[in-house]
């Protein structure tokens, strides 16, 4: 064991800190329903997008098929070729016609020979034709024969044409689809900006929430527009406040019983101490004389036993009143003050350690001023740590450090007790202290008490206790 006053560890100890558990992954509330209206805008296009669809598909077929009719209405059955006529030239001016029907959109018109050689077509840009077997029943391509003077010399063809058409349809279905993903997208942005404003109150309150469950329970809600979340904003505060007054009160309650309690047992001490101690020790020598008499009178022997058991009980009795005068009040501080009280704790700890252990003291500053129930309080918590590590951890090295915290105005002694053992939940002490004793107490000093592991492994107990002047200054 080593032990020292200001001396420095090899190995670097873990700072302090809160155990917090990592908030669980996922979209806000706002980002969730921000999914939902795009995903609906989506199906919303889809559903668009298909609609426009069919109905692009049944004003096609309807258009073809009125530009068909027409087609074939415009073209005449029969050619009738004078006597004197030469039949090219009447062939020439009927094809000459069919080229001029290319005004007829979505259709193509083709003049075909009895040996389907194209003779002329409405279509400019020489396209294939279709296949003549597709039947009307498909509603797409019609053949009607063309006749000179009576006899059938060849056949319209008439196709459909729909690249126009889905060119006119498409370019219209463009226009449309860009213009609702602009309202969809300014419509998201809308939304987003209202969602963000219409969540304000719950960021507030979650923020107040977590200041109250960090301990402030000063933590208030701004007043709100609408009817109501300002209800909720009145509710929330008077529930702050009445938390606040309850944890005063309460912590005003803890201080007055803790202030009583170490009174009380200041008191029962000193009484053990000055009165049954003083009878105890003065008992010892006349017990000695009736042993020491009981030995050398022959008529006194058989009261020898009696005697010695006397002298035993009596030893033991008084052992068994300095333990309650250690557990009641350490005598150690009034008589050597905290820091000294404490270096013989670790050295009375290390000596009675059930294994192997580096026990290592750490003192800063003087604690001249803590005053009593504070310098008791941090005597306990020091001798409930060390036997909390003893009991609960398997820890090879413990080190205790001890300093003075006057950054601020308002002093304060630290308590940092470390071990490098395997991390341990709070548990209840044998002197009947334990975590939450401990860390109510520093409480009702106005305080604080983390226990938990340690980042870099190991576990810690931190605890702040403020400087009180007077005992009176605690229990105000």
């Amino acid at each position: 064991m080593s032990l020292g006053c200001g001396d420095t560890i090899d190995t670097p100890v873990p700072h302090a800190g809160r155990l917090r558990i990592a908030p669980l992954s996922g979209m806000n509330l706002k980002n969730r329903l921000l999914l939902i209206v795009l995903a609906l805008m989506c199906l919303l296009l889809l559903t668009h997008g298909v609609l426009h669809y069919k109905a692009w598909r049944i004003d096609s077929v309807d258009e073809i098929e009125s530009g068909t009719r027409l087609a074939l209405l415009l073209l005449p059955d029969e050619i009738y070729r004078p006597e004197d006529a030469a039949g090219s030239r009447m062939l020439d001016s009927l094809l000459a016609r069919v080229q001029h029907m290319k005004d007829i959109r979505h259709v193509r018109i083709d003049v075909v020979d009895l040996h389907g050689v194209v003779l002329a077509s409405s279509d400019a840009g020489g396209a294939a034709p279709p296949d003549a077997a597709v039947t009307h029943d498909n509603g797409t391509v019609r053949m009607k024969p063309w006749r000179m003077n009576g006899r059938i010399e060849g056949f319209y063809r008439v196709s459909p044409m729909p690249s126009d058409e889905m060119r006119e349809k498409w370019e219209g279905f463009k226009r449309l689809s860009l213009l609702t993903v602009a309202y969809c997208v300014s419509l998201g942005a809308v939304l987003y900006w209202a969602l963000g404003r219409a969540l304000e109150p719950a960021h507030a309150l979650r923020a107040a929430l977590r200041q109250i469950e960090a301990g402030n329970l000063d933590a208030r809600l701004p007043p709100f527009r609408l009817p109501e979340l300002a209800e909720l904003s009145a509710s929330f505060n008077r529930m702050a406040s009445s938390l606040a007054d309850v944890s005063r009160e309460r912590s005003s309650l803890l201080r007055k019983i803790m202030v009583m309690e170490e009174q009380t047992r200041r008191a029962i001490a000193r009484d053990l101490h000055d009165e049954m101690s003083t009878y105890m020790v003065a008992m010892q020598p006349h017990v000695a004389v009736l042993a020491m008499a009981c030995r050398s009178e022959p008529a006194l022997a058989r009261f020898r036993p009696s005697a010695l058991a006397l002298g035993e009980h009596l030893a033991q009795l008084l052992g068994r009143v300095r333990m309650q005068l250690e557990s009641l009040h350490p005598a150690e501080i009034d008589a050597l003050g905290l820091y000294n009280a404490l270096r013989q704790l670790i050295e009375q700890r290390g000596d009675q350690a059930p294994r192997p252990l580096e026990l290592v003291l750490e003192l800063e500053g003087e604690s001249a001023d803590a005053g009593p129930a504070i310098e008791a309080s941090a005597y306990r918590i020091v001798q409930e740590a060390v036997t909390n590590a003893f009991r609960h951890s398997d820890c090879s090295r413990l080190l205790v450090h001890v300093s003075i915290d006057d950054a601020s105005d308002e002093h304060a002694l630290k308590l940092d007790i470390w071990d490098n053992g395997s991390a341990h939940g709070p548990p209840a002490g044998g002197s009947g202290l334990g975590m939450l004793g401990m860390r109510e107490r520093a409480l009702a000093l106005g305080g604080s008490c983390e226990a938990g592991p340690a980042p870099g492994g190991g576990w810690r107990v931190s605890v702040r206790l403020p400087f009180a002047r007077n005992e009176q200054e605690i229990s105000a």
